[in-house]
């Protein structure tokens, strides 16, 4: 084979809708349009793999987890109550309601299929009273986010909690849905996992991946200059710019991207987390493909096309962040995130944003009318930018959305930019990350990279646990959200039980 031939890429990462061939008489892969999309299925292999097969894994941060008796991170979905839910395949001699119709549809779209044939379907239940509240890692308007430890495994999570009444008060009940539905359906490295969702009487939980390495905006703030190098923020860049995508490809908007909203696994790698802002058209557009240039490069996807039909007209994100099309009310598009890209990198560089004013106002002023300049890092780097970094913030800091970078294929148009010439996207778990956090104790219980936050209404876990509800009233504003377990086979001991 000559070396400039261009490899089919492997099954499983084919462009939904596109057969990808080798032609023979040419050095470059052909690609045609078929009509039949990829879709997830409906059944999964339930058979264990043999007794000394080398498990399946995707661990992102673990190079050993393909080793026999390894315990690698591997993402496996199911569900409690699981009997409710079997046979995947409705018997011809079974007869379903029409709300056990519409929860086994749920229960399919929650399962993830990363490694499919390590997926087990079990019953597991878990309330509040299952945990033990250690401390509070952070607080907002109508949530607080606790560490705490599972009873009987000494494991540590962190877990949302949102009030009800703060939120049905706020009017955000329609967020709280929109963020269980992405945290449930995604599976990718830098966005934090879910293990499980229930809700009592009073509050909704959220019992997700415990992020030992901390925000990423304190993790700045201790820094020196309180900013990165050129190369320490094109590797950080380039992860949000690898979730952005997966976001998109999955048919969501984030429009939240900060600094606070990035949290670090202990590895240094980045997880996007607070997904309550997000936007979602359901279902997602088909993904397109954006041919190369160079012949020795395979096509990219165009996660544009999968959030093509999607805008929305709220005003919705940080104020510092917020891009100009939300400030005008002209309804906005997947743009916002490259715009909000755009100001993240300007400031993990100079250590604050590009248009902060002395107000609102001021600020919304300069971000409409006021052009970027870039001036000099500051100490220890004092260093400027090179013109290929100067030139990818402009672009992403277009105010016109329709001529900014990634308006026209997504996250590709990003990618192919010069400033990240030398980056490998498909490589990035296995590269050392620039920040490395500080862990004293193995299981991060100490929790030395989050703030101290005082918590002046305390939580009792025990006493809530006695409020959950046995069945979800339909006057409960909340009914559509789902009590569900994403077992991670591999994170516990599990693997060893029947």
């Amino acid at each position: 084979m000559s070396s400039d031939t261009i490899c089919a890429p492997p099954p499983t990462h084919f462009s939904p809708g596109l057969h990808y061939s080798s032609n023979s008489s040419s050095n470059n892969s052909s690609q045609t349009e078929i009509t039949q999309a990829f879709t997830v299925p409906d059944n999964f292999q339930l058979a264990s793999a043999e007794k000394h097969a080398t498990p399946k894994s995707n661990s992102w941060f673990n190079t050993t987890a393909f080793k026999p008796n390894n315990k690698g991170i591997r993402r496996v979905a199911s569900a409690p109550n699981a009997n409710h839910i079997q046979p995947l395949s409705k018997p011809s001699s079974l007869q379903f309601t029409q709300q056990e119709e519409e929860q086994l549809e749920r229960m399919k779209l929650c399962r993830r299929t990363y490694s499919s044939a390590s997926i087990k379907v079990r019953k597991v239940e878990v309330g509040p009273s299952s945990f033990s509240k250690i401390r509070m890692l952070g607080k907002g308007d109508v949530g607080k986010v606790y560490m705490v430890r599972q009873k009987g495994t000494d494991k540590l999570f962190a877990m949302k909690v949102l009030s009800k009444k703060e939120m049905i008060k706020r009017n955000k009940i329609k967020r709280a849905l929109a963020e269980q539905e992405i945290l449930m359906t995604s599976n990718h490295p830098f966005i934090v996992s879910l293990y499980h969702c229930f809700q009592s009487q009073d509050y909704l939980y959220f019992v997700m991946e415990y992020c030992m390495g901390g925000e990423f905006f304190r993790a700045l703030q201790m820094r020196p200059g309180k900013c990165l190098n050129e190369e320490g923020a094109k590797f950080y860049a380039a992860e949000v710019i690898a979730a952005l995508e997966y976001l998109h490809l999955q048919g969501h908007i984030y429009r939240d991207l900060k600094p606070e909203n990035i949290l670090l696994h202990q590895s240094g790698h980045i997880m996007l987390t607070d997904f309550d802002l997000s936007k979602g058209s359901s279902p997602p557009g088909r993904p397109g493909v954006v041919k190369s240039k160079s012949p020795n490069q395979p096509p990219s996807i165009d996660t544009k096309c999968c959030v093509d039909g999607l805008r929305t007209n709220s005003f919705v994100g940080t104020e510092e962040y917020i891009a100009p099309e939300v400030i005008k009310g002209c309804g906005h598009t997947s743009s916002v995130d490259w715009w909000t890209l755009g100001i993240l990198i300007y400031e993990m560089l100079y250590g604050t944003t590009p248009f902060k004013g002395a107000g609102r106002n001021d600020t919304f002023a300069k971000i409409l009318h006021i052009d970027i300049s870039f001036p000099h890092q500051p100490e220890p780097h004092v260093g400027n930018i090179t013109s290929n970094g100067k030139n990818l913030i402009r672009k992403l800091l277009h105010k016109d959305e329709n001529q900014r970078l990634g308006s026209r294929a997504g996250a590709a148009d990003v990618k192919h930019h010069p400033f990240f010439k030398n980056i490998n996207f498909a490589l990035l778990r296995n590269m050392t990350p620039p920040i490395i956090p500080a862990i004293a104790k193995p299981n991060g219980i100490d929790a030395i990279n989050f703030r101290k936050i005082q918590e002046s209404t305390s939580l009792d876990l025990e006493a809530d646990g006695l409020k959950v509800m046995a069945q979800i009233e339909k006057s409960n504003p909340f009914e559509k959200f789902d009590s569900l377990t994403l077992y991670h086979t591999g994170d516990s001991d599990s693997e060893n039980e029947n």
